[in-house]
C-alpha cells in the first residue's frame, strides 16, 4: 500500500519575501506527477488547501487546485482545515472537488482509512469547539471491522507538546481539541487503530501514545523550519511485511519507519503513579492527574 500526503497548501498565500516566484500550483502538480510516478494507491489531502479571504474570492484558488487533483485517477480522500471553511462551506467544497468531504470510511483492503471530519471552525479567543459530538461515529467505525485503521484529521489529537512551535508555543488551544484526550483514550480503548496522520501544526512529528502513531506532516508552503527555504513538502507512506515508512520529501525531509499494527496487538504499560505525596498534589494542581482527564 502507497499513500502520498500533503497538507496546509495554503494557495494563494501572499508571496514569500524570500521567493517571489512561489506558486503553490506547481507544486501541488509536482506532488500529482510523482504519485502518478510512484504508483500511489491513494492521495489524502489533510486540509488547509487555501488561505481564506473573502467567500467569493475563495473560490478561484480552491477551483484551481480541484482542477490539479482531478488529474490524478486514483482514490483521492480530501479532508476540511479551518481555513478552508472559514467562508466556503461543506458542500461549497464537495462540489468544487466532486468528493465526498464528509466523515467516510475507505476500504484498502488489508486496511481501512477513516476520513475524520469533525468540526474544524477555529475562532480566536476560543479554538476549535470539542470534537466529542463526533466520537461515537468514530468508535462504532472502529469496533466494525477487525483490520487495522489509519485515522486520518486534519487537527492532530495526540496532545504532543507545541514547544519551538512559532505559532502554537504562546497558542498551545489553537493546535488541538479541547477534548483531545477524552478522543485519544476512546479511540485507545478499540485497539484497532494503527496511525493517526495529521496536519495544521505546520511541523514534521510523531507522538506514539499507547501504540498509535501520531504523525503530523510539515506544510507545503512553510518557512519557519526551513528559512530561508520553502518547505515544499509532502509525504509517502509505504505500508508492507508488517512495517510502514513514512517519507516527507522537499526542504524538512523525514524519515521514520516502524511496526504497523493494531494499537491493541501490543501491550501498552501505563502511566506511573506520582513518585510522592506532594509529586500528586503538583500533578492534581496542574490539571494532568488520571483523574482529572478522565473528567
Amino acid at each position: 500500500m502507497k499513500i502520498h500526503i500533503i497538507t496546509d497548501i495554503h494557495h494563494k498565500l501572499p508571496a514569500s519575501p524570500t521567493d517571489r516566484n512561489w506558486d503553490s500550483l506547481l507544486h501541488v502538480q509536482s506532488f500529482i506527477e510523482d504519485a502518478i510516478r510512484q504508483e500511489a494507491d491513494l492521495i489524502v489531502d489533510l486540509g488547509d488547501r487555501i488561505s481564506d479571504i473573502d467567500r467569493k474570492t475563495d473560490y478561484q484558488p480552491s477551483t484551481e487546485l480541484a482542477d490539479i487533483f482531478g488529474t490524478f485517477a486514483g482514490k483521492r480522500v480530501h479532508l476540511l482545515g479551518n481555513h478552508d471553511v472559514e467562508n466556503l462551506t461543506i458542500a461549497d467544497h464537495e462540489e468544487i472537488f466532486r468528493q465526498p468531504m464528509q466523515i467516510i470510511v475507505h476500504d484498502l483492503g488489508a486496511l481501512r482509512l477513516i476520513a475524520w471530519q469533525p468540526d474544524v471552525s477555529c475562532k480566536l479567543g476560543d479554538g476549535f469547539p470539542r470534537a466529542e459530538p463526533y466520537l461515537v461515529w468514530l468508535i462504532d467505525a472502529l469496533n466494525s471491522d477487525s483490520r487495522p485503521a489509519i485515522i486520518a484529521s486534519h487537527v492532530p489529537v495526540s496532545g504532543h507538546s507545541q514547544i519551538g512551535n512559532c505559532y502554537f508555543e504562546r497558542n498551545p488551544h489553537y493546535a488541538t481539541y479541547p477534548d483531545h484526550a477524552t478522543i485519544r483514550k476512546a479511540v485507545e480503548r478499540t485497539g484497532k487503530v494503527a496511525i493517526w496522520l495529521s496536519g495544521h501544526v505546520h511541523r514534521n512529528t510523531i507522538t506514539s501514545v499507547n501504540n498509535i502513531r501520531h504523525l503530523t506532516i510539515q506544510s507545503l508552503s512553510e518557512q519557519f523550519t526551513t528559512l530561508p527555504l520553502i518547505a515544499q513538502s509532502w509525504a509517502c507512506l509505504k505500508i508492507e511485511d508488517g512495517r510502514f515508512t513514512l517519507d516527507v520529501v522537499g526542504n524538512d525531509p523525514f524519515h521514520i519507519q516502524l511496526p504497523f499494527m493494531r494499537s491493541g496487538d501490543r501491550p501498552s504499560i501505563p502511566p506511573h503513579a506520582p513518585y510522592s505525596e506532594t509529586d500528586r498534589l503538583r500533578e492534581i494542581a496542574s490539571g494532568s492527574s488520571s483523574v482529572v482527564r478522565e473528567n
